[in-house]
């Protein structure tokens, strides 16, 4: 049965037969809210809350809680088998900081301190929440050592991309200040433990400009755009292999891995796996706005999104049946955020890359997206709320 009909079925209260695989879900990081496009072949699929920040009035100890209360961004990632995560996904988590430390006053919730509270936010550096394939939060983090009474270390920065490799361990970027003339972004592997704890780490760099969120290909190397200095770096073996290669008071490997520009020329910002295939897609957020596709030795095969036409993109992931979706930012004159999009582009039957097409607009700096097959999801999407467009005068970036 075709995914689209699967979809169809549920909306209208029909009991769809079995099948092996559900219907694609978008999942795109905005505003702090995790959104889920159903996918269901119409030109504007159903856009519902996934993950949503705050109750809906933060301040208001009897306020009725979120149904998940986190604050998110970027791109979602399973465990894989053998971690002891069965079904569960990591994202990037800057909850204390946004509801209890960065807000004058902090939300009442801030002051909850019993674990089994709805309403509990805990006191976690930022970092990667894990969560529940029902997108409920286990009350657990992975993330890099701060003292809060210290200034932001690196690695708390500002969490955003994440991926596993083969022996479990996790990895993710932390994309730093953010600015143009930063150098503080950094690559972070955290070693899987054997209780299924992600809380030993090294430092593979400290001064990537700006990095966006990264892939890793068949062979183990991991491709990390760096916008702020127009360019994709490639990381190759040696990786650490445990704390013991970076036991210095910076956590930084005393071996470093191989270091090759990938791609150079524009400030590339998203990259994803072309399927079935070794090459990527690649998205450059300025000089000039476009998406294009790459080989593995980093040439050039073809423009996907024309220059000029996507509003400044920044993550983006494929489909099951190949279609590309991406988040855009829409800046304006003075590189600041406005009413971001949700977009996609199909293919014809000859391959050849169809115009782009919107799926959700009106979004607040949406950064993160990744499609997951319904199954690996355990919720019932007809009982989620739609996700509002928000007011054009809240649009700008966090």
């Amino acid at each position: 049965m075709k995914p689209s009909l699967v979809l169809a079925l549920a909306i209208i209260g029909v009991v769809a037969p079995p099948s092996a695989r559900g219907f694609d879900v978008v999942l795109n990081a905005q505003g702090e809210y995790l959104d889920a496009y159903l996918v269901n072949g119409q030109p504007t699929p159903p856009r519902v809350v996934f993950i949503d920040p705050d109750p809906p009035q933060p301040d208001d100890p009897n306020s009725p809680p979120a149904r998940v209360g986190r604050h998110v961004n970027g791109k979602l990632c399973f465990f894989p088998k053998g971690t002891g995560h069965n079904g569960q996904f990591v994202l990037a988590d800057d909850t204390y900081r946004e509801a209890c430390l960065d807000r004058n006053p902090p939300q009442a919730r801030c002051s909850v301190t019993d674990p089994h509270d709805p309403n509990y936010v805990g006191k976690f550096p930022d970092g990667w929440a894990i969560f529940k394939k029902n997108g409920k939060w286990t009350k657990k983090q992975i993330h890099t050592e701060w003292d809060f009474a210290m200034p932001e270390p690196q690695g708390n920065l500002d969490p955003q991309g994440c991926l596993f490799d083969a022996k479990g361990d996790f990895w993710g970027n932390d994309v730093g200040h953010g600015s143009f003339d930063a150098r503080d972004g950094s690559l972070i592997v955290f070693f899987k433990g054997p209780k299924k704890q992600y809380d030993t780490y090294c430092f593979l760099d400290k001064e990537l400009a700006s990095p966006g969120m990264p892939v890793m290909d068949a062979a183990g190397n991991i491709y990390v755009p760096e916008p702020a200095r127009l360019q994709v770096t490639k990381f190759s073996p040696p990786f650490p292999t445990s704390a013991a290669d970076c036991a210095n008071p910076d956590r930084l490997v005393t071996t470093p891995p191989t270091k090759t520009v990938f791609i150079m020329g524009s400030a590339l910002a998203g990259i994803a796996h072309v399927p079935h295939s070794d090459h990527f897609y690649v998205g450059s957020v300025l000089l000039p706005r476009k998406i294009d596709e790459y080989d593995a030795n980093g040439i050039l095969v073809r423009p996907i999104a024309p220059a000029g036409v996507p509003l400044n993109p920044l993550g983006i992931d494929v489909g099951s049946n190949g279609t590309i979706y991406y988040a855009e930012l829409n800046l304006d004159e003075n590189f600041n955020t406005r009413c971001g999009r949700v977009s996609q582009i199909r293919f014809d039957a000859s391959g050849q890359p169809l115009a782009p097409e919107l799926l959700g607009q009106h979004l607040r700096f949406p950064d993160g997206v990744t499609v997951v097959d319904s199954k690996k999801l355990r919720v019932n999407f007809n009982k989620l709320p739609a996700s509002p467009d928000i007011d054009p005068s809240r649009c700008g970036g966090e």
